[in-house]
């Protein structure tokens, strides 16, 4: 069983409620690292009943939708493990990758934000998981399923739709 820990690593943005509205942007880390090329900012208005979608690419490219919460089928919630040999190897570290969308009208999902950080170690190999009690014993995950789930939720409840599995991961 992994413990979360604050040493290892995650991507998530930060989620701050008001009253009347919920606002997540890029965290400040993640930002840091693009050296501020890439923002992006959801803003859920519970009092005009919108979803607010603000996004900025290489410092030029800036678009802002807006989707009215009628226009919203579903929350789009997926995984992906996006660690490079995760194919090839039968053992690894795993790296998640939550996706949190919305579905809307026509069937399109549009991405709100990803969740990434250090996943569990997993076995798929011919030796039985007590071969890597090494592994398994100092294996660190992150926050990131946990805040993406409430993530999810959040806005499941605010707009009033069902979570569905996301069609932009491949799990």
């Amino acid at each position: 069983m992994p413990y979360e820990s604050s040493f290892a690593i995650s991507l998530c943005p930060k989620i701050k409620a008001q009253e009347t509205s919920l606002t997540a942007s890029t965290s400040w880390l993640v930002r840091i690292l693009t050296l501020g090329m890439l923002l992006r900012r959801v803003e859920v208005d519970l009092q005009s009943r919108t979803l607010t979608l603000e996004q900025r690419t290489c410092w030029l490219f800036h678009s802002v939708n807006v989707f009215p919460f009628g226009q919203i089928v579903a929350i789009g919630y997926g995984y992906e493990d996006v660690h490079p040999f995760a194919s090839f190897a039968s053992t690894h570290d795993a790296i998640d990758r939550f996706v949190v969308g919305i579905r809307i009208v026509g069937g399109d999902e549009v991405r709100l934000f990803f969740f990434l950080g250090d996943g569990v170690f997993t076995n798929d190999g011919p030796m039985p998981d007590w071969w890597y009690w090494d592994e398994y014993l100092m294996d660190f995950a992150g926050t990131q399923e946990q805040e993406s789930r409430l993530f999810a939720q959040l806005l499941s409840k605010l707009i009033g739709v069902s979570i569905a599995p996301s069609t932009l991961t491949s799990e």
